[in-house]
């Protein structure tokens, strides 16, 4: 009976971690856009606060589709990331229409910068706070 209980408290503890994946919240910043809403060396917000397992869509801000000359580039911190026109291969400043989503699975701060343009400034931060942890325990029933 107590193997069983332990089993079943192992596939409660798995349904958990499945579930907060699936209560994992996507934000987004506007690059190249300040908090009033326009053109700016900024990133719209520049400080944002999420929990491990969100991500992040970065998007290149284009009014009126003239889009500025930018890329997001983290400086430091536990989840390193350089986009652009993608994360992977395409990631210096572009003028053009790019968005790219980056997820955040560990604790800590990240710092990030638009390279072409940190010196005005553009630089932004992402503070990540552990998920609640939710603890089980096994337990025998006579």
């Amino acid at each position: 009976m107590g193997v069983r209980l332990s089993c079943l408290a192992s596939v409660a503890w798995l349904a958990l971690i499945a579930a907060h994946s699936a209560f994992a919240a996507n934000f987004t910043v506007m690059v190249g856009q300040n908090g009033s809403g326009q053109s700016a060396f900024a990133f719209n917000p520049s400080a944002l606060t999420i929990h491990t397992g969100d991500s992040v869509t970065f998007t290149n801000f284009c009014p009126g589709g003239s889009c500025g000359f930018h890329n997001v580039d983290s400086t430091g911190g536990p989840t390193p990331f350089k986009c652009s026109v993608n994360c992977a291969s395409t990631n210096t400043p572009n003028s053009t229409a790019w968005s790219d989503v980056v997820t955040f699975p560990t604790q800590g701060t990240i710092t990030y910068q638009c390279d072409q343009h940190f010196s005005f400034g553009m630089t932004g931060t992402i503070n990540v706070l552990s998920s609640v942890p939710v603890r089980l325990q096994s337990f025998e029933v006579n």
